[in-house]
């Protein structure tokens, strides 16, 4: 007769060997909802409890008060688990907090203002490109779009600049994921036009009516720290390279660069 083992719970970033004081059921608790969110999709409580290596039972009085709490939400029908609201905004507040999207906060700010159009920041998360940051102007875009949105990688302006300025070893990881596959799909650029420019445009290729130009922030090293993405109506959207829109979004995305030590080279935008 054979026994499985009950795989080994899943070990918190920075978790440390060493005996130190502190409360062992938050730390358990910790571990569920870490599972969770590694999982990327809703979990029966079973699942969770087998790659915790707890009881089922044990697990629902955790779940429970995270339920209670909103970081995590189950499902009425189904009763799979996820993350909740609580989860995504206290995830937001940490990025917040980071240099490179205050700063670039408050350029899409400066940007929202000047331009009358929507102004979003977006870094890349578990899911791909996701808005951390949404600035609208006195007369707001009606998209089903906002904080925690992730813009699909290939049919949409931010989801290029991503695909062109990413860490090829970041990209290669995310396309090899069964749930991150997408296909690249018929628009109006390439990825090497992205490049090539330094900007990416999407005029309705993503969401009908819509428009946008989208850039990036890149750091000392010339990696992408995160895109900035002005978006408008088409009707009454300016689509030229060199229009006020692009140079407006250009030249905060460049000072944002230049503030976290990175330098630009000229680049074509025909």
């Amino acid at each position: 007769m054979s026994t499985s083992a009950s795989p080994a719970p899943r070990k918190r970033p920075g978790a440390s060997t060493a005996s130190k004081a502190g409360v062992q059921s938050v730390e358990n608790g910790l571990d569920l909802m870490l599972i969770v969110a590694h999982h990327r999709r809703p979990m029966k409580i079973t699942d969770i409890a087998e790659q915790a290596g707890i009881a089922p039972s044990k697990a629902h009085r955790y779940l429970v008060s995270f339920l209670r709490t909103g970081f995590l939400a189950q499902d009425p029908e189904t009763g799979l688990y996820g993350m909740g609201p609580v989860a995504l905004e206290f995830s937001l507040s940490c990025l917040a907090t980071l240099e490179p999207v205050s700063l670039a906060t408050r350029a899409a700010e400066r940007l929202c203002a000047s331009l009358g159009h929507t102004v979003a920041v977006s870094v890349w998360g578990s899911f791909g490109p996701t808005v951390v940051r949404w600035e609208q102007p006195a007369r707001p875009v009606m998209v089903n779009v906002g904080l925690g949105s992730v813009f699909p990688l290939y049919r949409s302006a931010t989801g290029r600049v991503f695909a062109a300025f990413l860490q090829p070893e970041q990209m290669e990881a995310y396309l090899a994921s069964a749930a991150n596959r997408e296909e690249p799909a018929e628009t109006d650029e390439t990825v090497d036009q992205v490049r090539d420019r330094g900007m990416a445009r999407a005029m309705g290729d993503f969401m009908a009516g819509m428009s946008a130009f989208a850039a990036p922030v890149l750091d000392d090293r010339g990696r992408l720290v995160l895109a900035m993405t002005v978006l408008g109506y088409k009707a009454g959207f300016d689509h030229r390279w060199n229009g006020p829109v692009a140079q407006a979004l250009r030249e905060a995305a460049q000072t944002v660069s230049r503030t976290l030590g990175h330098e630009h080279e000229r680049l074509a935008l025909g």
